[in-house]
């Protein structure tokens, strides 16, 4: 690649990728709602986020393979991993999910990287200093 990734627009484009899908999604019978998912929807998650994100970011930084990268959704287990890292009211947390909010709108779901504290929802404009990193190593 020539030019560092924009991880900050690969993201957006994700979520806007995940925005144009929900109402074909939910047509088709897929349960789009965070609590209520399962398998299918899920599975369309992860393969725009691994297609928007994962790859190119795997591109720009040759010693990261997909496979080293957090799933959506999937609890970390204290296992080093590595992630999508953002800043969110001065404080650090990881891209741990994606969820559909009000107006059909996609939402980051944020979980503390100290593992301290709730969830938190928000969108990317929300979010900034947006970099990969490794989850469980001080």
């Amino acid at each position: 690649m020539s030019e560092a990734i924009d991880l900050r627009r690969h993201v957006e484009l994700c979520l806007e990728a995940l925005e144009a899908i929900v109402p074909l999604a939910d047509a088709a019978g897929i349960e789009t709602g965070y609590d209520d998912a399962y398998d299918e929807w899920e599975e369309i998650v992860e393969a725009l986020y691994l297609s928007f994100v994962v790859r190119p970011v795997c591109d720009d930084l040759p010693d990261r393979g997909i496979r080293q990268f957090h799933r959506p959704g999937f609890e970390t287990d204290g296992e080093a991993g590595a992630a999508i890292l953002v800043d969110h009211d001065a404080r650090a947390y990881f891209l741990f999910n994606f969820a559909k909010g009000d107006g059909n709108r996609m939402r980051l779901v944020l979980r503390p990287v100290d593992g301290v504290g709730e969830d938190v929802l928000a969108g990317a404009e929300d979010c900034v200093n947006f970099r990969v990193g490794v989850l469980g190593k001080g």
